[in-house]
């Protein structure tokens, strides 16, 4: 997903350039505040596909643009389902008994305990993300952690597509060049083994100003594997991708 054009870089830039004015996570906006953003671009698509995303999606929450934005974006929206309509589901359950046990797994791959402990209570702890400063800060590194714990523990399985992005570079050397540091943006494989390592699934949609009017906009789907639990692996967090950035898309009730 890192793979942009020199136009689209330009614009990842600007995401990064503006990130400390704006909110970690805004209020709950209507899709069509996007439209002012590409009022005056010269590819219409982006506004076709922002028409389409207002038919099917009541709101959005900004998130900062700081390199963090997919683990921000994917913590908060979980998070609101956790202390809303999953809360007290299996799916509910499980998560926050896999958060509660992340600990143990991360020190048998070699973390330090003492190093991750205060970030561990912060998550099992702290649910409102809308914050400025340490907390927010937690929950990302955290995430992080999360994220290359299961990397590590399934290397042979991802290395093939590591392999692909960085020619040469093991699991381990990734995991500590492109997942552990905070502001590195997120690729398929961290989405992959964040989907898996808490067993929920994700859908991608993406603005990218390659479709036309009333076509749909591409989409992606990571669903964990959950063997034949269909339920569980039906994605409970919907993001909006545009070049370099994240944000929560909120979809309209049938």
């Amino acid at each position: 997903m890192n793979t942009m054009s020199p136009d689209e870089d330009g614009v990842a830039e600007e995401w990064r350039a503006s990130a400390n004015a704006t909110p970690v996570i805004s209020d709950l906006l209507p899709v069509t505040c996007l439209q002012e953003e590409y009022a005056g671009n010269a590819n219409a698509n982006f506004l076709h596909g922002i028409a389409w995303l207002d038919q099917h999606y009541g709101g959005l929450r900004r998130v900062r643009g700081d390199g963090n934005c997919f683990f921000r974006a994917f913590i908060f929206a979980l998070c609101e389902q956790l202390v809303g309509a999953h809360a007290k589901s299996a799916l509910g359950v499980r998560v926050l008994e896999t958060i509660r046990q992340s600990k143990a797994r991360l020190v048998a791959l070699g973390y330090s305990e003492m190093a991750i402990d205060a970030f561990w209570e912060t998550f099992v702890d702290y649910l409102d993300f809308q914050t400025e400063g340490g907390e927010s800060e937690y929950l990302v590194w955290y995430m992080r952690l999360l994220t290359a714990g299961h990397l590590k523990q399934h290397a042979e399985q991802f290395q093939p597509f590591i392999e692909g992005l960085f020619p040469g570079q093991t699991v381990a050397q990734f995991c500590a060049a492109e997942v552990e540091p905070m502001g590195k943006e997120c690729d398929q494989p961290q989405i992959a083994a964040l989907t898996e390592a808490l067993g929920v699934g994700v859908k991608i949609e993406y603005l990218d100003g390659s479709v036309g009017v009333d076509e749909p906009l591409q989409s992606y789907i990571c669903a964990p594997s959950t063997g034949n639990d269909t339920l569980a692996a039906q994605p409970i967090i919907t993001l909006l991708y545009r070049p370099g950035h994240y944000d929560i898309l909120y979809p309209r009730s049938e």
